[in-house]
């Protein structure tokens, strides 16, 4: 499908190249040409407003529409579009911002239609060349709305393809907006100087032009000051989302989705390092590869992007056909022509890396890597602190000296799975389990020895129960556990199994002693038993109490206490 819709991209594109060639060569017999030299002129003040147009991702703003106006006042159709055509390949060729061969032929051809469109309009609508008065109001007002409609309609469908991800600084309504600003003083300047043109010949026509140039190098300043304002936007938002604490994928998605913002790309990926390995997976992907790029993986040290988190240095690709590091790269180095690579780092600890990509060459620059910089600063101060809060949380829900679970997070987990058993119907079995004469045997053997077997009981009970199943340390020599699913007789079997094998184990046998230990066990199933996680708790706590109160060494179940 994408193929397809390149292929249908590049078709329009030289169509669109091929209309225009074939408009100037059926005009090229009506230019005037013993005007060449001021015609010539014009181009060069053409050139020039390209030069100093101020780019979008979805354009540029020139105050070139008022030398094709004037130019069609005042010599003619043909003129206009030939300047207009000349002018933007000349001046889009000279100052190339990144921008292949086909664009800058694509974007010369559309001006040229949007010129040949106008004039014939402009005719079509009575409007009458060379004069410039009030009769002429409405043909020009139809010459400017057909110019910049079939303008902004020839760009729509070139960037169509990509409308879901082409991304930048600026968006359509802001290129709208600033575009018809634009035309609101460039229609009268070129009105203006097709009036003086009579009186002063190019002498008034080069003062009044420099005039468009000057508000255009006004513009530029001032779009930078918007572009600017949205970045330190973008830093804002930021750092407002990551006071709540988000996990590290939802803080990679953030982070790319805030780029688009400030820094156009085509696809972007996020890759978060896995702890103590080298590899690196993806957590965020955006952009029409964004499902391949869930599929890759970064190794560091490997390749052109591992090679950057290795040596803990942002990098820009600037063109991935001409960088030797990059010509037998897999993943966006096949598709895109330009890549920007910001590692993530906490200390010396690498974190993960952000990859942005786009088409075309020269995307990226060093303003570029500036704030991406920042942007991955901050999202590094977030990751690492979202790493020491689960170091810390899985610190708190642990027991120190078994590893299970503590029994505060055991009794939240039981809660969640009994509420959710409530739903779907299935039944939840609780096992608690004693040592009995705990205390005599930690007077014989020692405390350490004490600590010792309940580690090893720890282990048996862990290496005896499904993956499913939650364990923890409900006491001081007290096991709990949770079996999702499990009932009945199943229930009975396992707490048998457990008592079993701990009445078989000797315990202390690494020490270069042996020692015995017998338990007590009692179990409740959810909903039989109880109706909540603190009544299955109750109800289990209740069949420990008779299995002690029997002399210990037995199972007894909350079903038998009821019945």
């Amino acid at each position: 499908m994408r193929s397809r819709q390149g292929a249908v991209h590049v078709i329009y594109s030289w169509l669109v190249v091929g209309l225009a060639v074939w408009q100037l060569a059926g005009l090229f017999p009506a230019l005037e040409l013993d005007s060449l030299r001021e015609l010539l002129t014009v181009v060069f003040l053409g050139v020039l407003a390209e030069c100093l147009a101020v780019p979008f991702p979805h354009g540029q703003l020139s105050g070139g529409f008022a030398l094709i106006l004037s130019s069609f006042l005042i010599y003619g159709p043909a003129a206009a579009v030939w300047v207009n055509g000349l002018a933007a390949l000349i001046g889009q060729g000279i100052a190339n911002r990144g921008n292949p061969v086909r664009t800058v032929l694509f974007n010369a051809g559309q001006y040229t239609l949007a010129a040949a469109a106008a004039c014939l309009l402009f005719q079509l609508s009575g409007g009458v060349q060379g004069l410039v008065g009030i009769t002429n109001i409405f043909p020009l007002l139809i010459f400017t709305a057909a110019y910049v409609t079939v303008n902004h309609l020839l760009v729509y469908l070139y960037l169509l393809p990509r409308r879901h991800s082409s991304t930048g600084r600026l968006n359509w309504s802001d290129a709208i907006r600033w575009d018809g600003l634009t035309y609101l003083f460039t229609v009268p300047q070129g009105i203006l100087i097709a009036m003086i043109y009579k009186y002063t010949g190019l002498t008034g026509t080069l003062t009044l032009f420099f005039g468009v140039l000057a508000l255009q190098f006004f513009l530029r300043f001032y779009v930078r000051l918007q572009v600017t304002n949205r970045e330190l936007t973008t830093f804002y938002q930021v750092a407002r989302f990551l006071e709540d604490k988000p996990s590290p994928v939802k803080l990679m998605e953030m982070v790319l989705r805030n780029t688009k913002k400030a820094v156009p790309f085509h696809n972007g990926v996020a890759y978060l390092r896995q702890e103590e390995e080298e590899a690196c997976l993806p957590a965020a992907a955006t952009g029409p590869y964004a499902k391949q790029l869930l599929a890759t993986t970064v190794f560091v040290g490997e390749g052109i992007i591992g090679q950057s988190l290795e040596n803990r240095k942002p990098d820009i690709v600037f063109d991935t056909r001409n960088d030797p590091r990059a010509r037998h790269e897999e993943g966006l180095c096949q598709v895109m022509r330009s890549l920007l690579i910001i590692p993530l780092f906490s200390g010396r600890d690498a974190l993960g890396v952000i990859v942005l990509g786009e088409k075309r060459p020269l995307a990226f620059d060093e303003k570029h890597l500036h704030i991406m910089t920042v942007l991955a600063g901050q999202a590094s101060i977030a990751l690492e602190n979202s790493v020491l809060r689960q170091r810390l949380d899985q610190a708190v829900s642990r027991d120190t000296l078994t590893g299970l679970l503590s029994f505060n997070s055991f009794s939240s987990m039981a809660s969640e799975i009994c509420e959710s058993s409530r739903e779907s119907g299935f039944t939840v079995g609780l096992i608690i389990l004693d040592i009995d004469r705990f205390k005599a045997f930690d007077r014989h053997y020692g405390r350490e020895a004490g600590e010792m077997a309940l580690e090893e009981l720890a282990l048996l009970i862990v290496s005896s129960i499904r993956t499913d199943d939650i364990t923890a340390r409900y006491g001081g020599d007290e096991f709990a556990l949770l079996l999702p699913g499990a009932g009945g007789r199943r229930l009975h079997e396992i707490a048998e199994i457990l008592w079993r094998k701990a009445r078989e184990h000797t315990f202390l046998r690494d020490e270069g002693r042996s020692a015995r230990l017998t338990v007590s066990v009692g179990l409740a199933e959810f909903p039989q038993d109880a109706g909540d996680a603190a009544g299955l708790f109750r109800a289990a706590q209740r069949a420990l109490d008779k299995a002690k109160a029997a002399g210990g060494d037995c199972v007894e179940s909350a079903a038998v206490l009821i019945g």
